[in-house]
C-alpha cells in the first residue's frame, strides 16, 4: 500500500496535481452524500485528485484498516475496530413500490405487511441487507428476495418491472422513482434512521487532502447527526 501512494505521489507531481484522496464507500454513499459533497470539494480543491471505489461497507474499511485508502463511507452497522468515524450522512429507509400495487395506496406500510411480498436487493452482505434482514428476523420473519442486483438504479428498473418491492435510502430513491412509475412510502416497524460513517485509522496523520475533506464533512449539518 505504501508502494503505491508513493508511485501515485510522484505521478500526481509530474502532472502538477496538487494531492491525491483515496476514498473507499459503499453504494448508498454513491446515492446523495458523495456527489454532492465532493463537487463542493472539488469547487473549492480543483488541483486535488480524487480516486474512488464503490465496494461492500466491510471492504472499505478493511482498505482504511491496511492503509490502500485513506477515508471510508460505510454504514452505521459496520464493525470498526480501531477506526475513528464521524457521522456524514442521515438518511430514511423508504419501501418502493409500483404506483398500481396494493399498498401504494397507504401512507405508510407496516413493515410486516411489506414482508409478504418478494423484494429487489442488493448483495445479502452489503450493510444496508444486513439491517433489513436483521429487522425481519427480530419479527420472526424472512425476508424472501427475488432479485439481487448491484446498484440502486437497478433496483428501481426491477420494481418497475414488477419483480418485487425494495427497500432503500430516501436520498437515492427520490431521483428515480417518478420517471419509473414507482412511489415511496414511508415503513413503520422498521428502524428508517440510518447513518453513513466517515472512517479513518489516525486523523493526525491524514494527508491534507484528506483532512480537508474531513472538515468540509464537520461543516455540513448531517455531521452533527
Amino acid at each position: 500500500a505504501q508502494l503505491e501512494q508513493m508511485a501515485l505521489a510522484l505521478s500526481d507531481f509530474r502532472h502538477g496535481t496538487q494531492g491525491h484522496l483515496r476514498i473507499w464507500a459503499n453504494t448508498s454513499a454513491f446515492g446523495h452524500f458523495l456527489p454532492t459533497t465532493l463537487a463542493i470539494f472539488s469547487a473549492r480543491h480543483p488541483g486535488i485528485k480524487v480516486d474512488l471505489e464503490d465496494v461492500l461497507s466491510e471492504e472499505a474499511a478493511r482498505a482504511v484498516t491496511t492503509g490502500v485508502a485513506e477515508l471510508a463511507v460505510i454504514g452505521d452497522n459496520t464493525p470498526t475496530e480501531g477506526l475513528y468515524t464521524l457521522p456524514c450522512e442521515t438518511d430514511e429507509l423508504v419501501l418502493l413500490v409500483p404506483a398500481g400495487h396494493a399498498l401504494a395506496v397507504r401512507e405508510t406500510v407496516a413493515f410486516t405487511d411489506a414482508l409478504d411480498h418478494d423484494f429487489v436487493g442488493m448483495n445479502r452482505s452489503t450493510s444496508l441487507m444486513r439491517h433489513i434482514a436483521a429487522a425481519a428476523g427480530a419479527c420472526g420473519r424472512v425476508m424472501h428476495t427475488r432479485v439481487q442486483v448491484r446498484s440502486f438504479d437497478a433496483m428501481c428498473r426491477m420494481v418497475s418491472a414488477g419483480l418485487g418491492l425494495a427497500i432503500l435510502p430516501r436520498a437515492s430513491a427520490l431521483p428515480l422513482a417518478p420517471a419509473l412509475g414507482l412511489v415511496l412510502r414511508r415503513l413503520d416497524g422498521l428502524w428508517t434512521r440510518r447513518r453513513l460513517l466517515l472512517a479513518m485509522r489516525d486523523r493526525q496523520q491524514l494527508s491534507p487532502p484528506a483532512r480537508a475533506f474531513v472538515e468540509l464533512v464537520e461543516e455540513t449539518p448531517q455531521a452533527s447527526g
